[in-house]
């Protein structure tokens, strides 16, 4: 039922895993099981849509997957995707490569969607996926994306890379979000940096990217998402 469905889709794309029970992983297949409320982790395992993080939780496989679950997730929570909403942001970025519009884009048309309490409920990892999903969806012929991108200093939330053959080859962007709930909107709000500890974090993955990829034009990005009231967006330098 839709209840269930929500649910699930709120382990997967807010916190990012879904519990599921060894013995029911190991049991022999059941068709009448399967649709039961209780194996129905088992049942997106069986069916090919997450894999096994370890022997407690499971998880989206790839982007790919990402992509459709955040898109049924959009769906279920009848939130629209009008490209007339989206399109001139990215229009702008195409023309001038500035990552800020994309962000106020999608914080006033995308999250502006959302009611009031479901920001006491979404995390970071809700907003990386979310604004992947968003991206993907117009940038996709021009970059590829990465979320949590693996560096020797860590894990960066997102990373959007040119494609080889067109005009944005080369240019690469990491993006270092942070989220906030309402009771700290207003001091969020209120700062004109970024914290020292953001601004550390995203400059080591730049420092990363860039050894590994000497060829890329890196920029990095500190943005702060604070629930429903506001949103900061900073390019950070060397």
């Amino acid at each position: 039922i839709l209840e269930n469905a929500k649910e699930m889709l709120d382990a997967l794309v807010i916190d990012g895993e879904l519990i599921y029970s060894q013995p029911d992983l190991r049991s022999k297949f059941n068709k009448q099981k399967f649709f039961d409320l209780d194996f129905y982790p088992v049942s997106l395992y069986y069916l090919g849509m997450t894999t096994l993080k370890d022997n407690y939780v499971m998880v989206l496989p790839n982007l790919t997957a990402q992509s459709i679950y955040m898109n049924y997730y959009n769906e279920l929570n009848q939130i629209s995707d009008d490209a007339r909403c989206f399109v001139p942001a990215y229009r702008l970025f195409m023309d001038h490569r500035k990552l800020e519009p994309l962000v106020e884009n999608y914080f006033k048309e995308y999250l502006g969607q959302f009611p009031a309490q479901v920001f006491d409920k979404i995390n970071e990892n809700f907003i990386r996926c979310s604004f992947f999903e968003l991206c993907s969806r117009y940038l996709s012929s021009y970059y590829t994306f990465a979320i949590e991108q693996n560096n020797s200093a860590g894990r960066s939330d997102f990373e959007m890379t040119g494609i080889p053959g067109t005009d944005y080859y080369k240019d690469d962007r990491i993006v270092e979000f942070k989220y906030f709930k309402a009771k700290e909107a207003e001091h969020m709000l209120a700062l004109n940096d970024p914290r020292p500890e953001d601004v550390a974090q995203v400059r080591a993955y730049a420092k990363d990217t860039k050894l590994k990829f000497p060829i890329y034009n890196v920029r990095s990005y500190i943005v702060y998402i604070c629930a429903n009231k506001g949103w900061k967006c900073w390019e950070v330098t060397e």
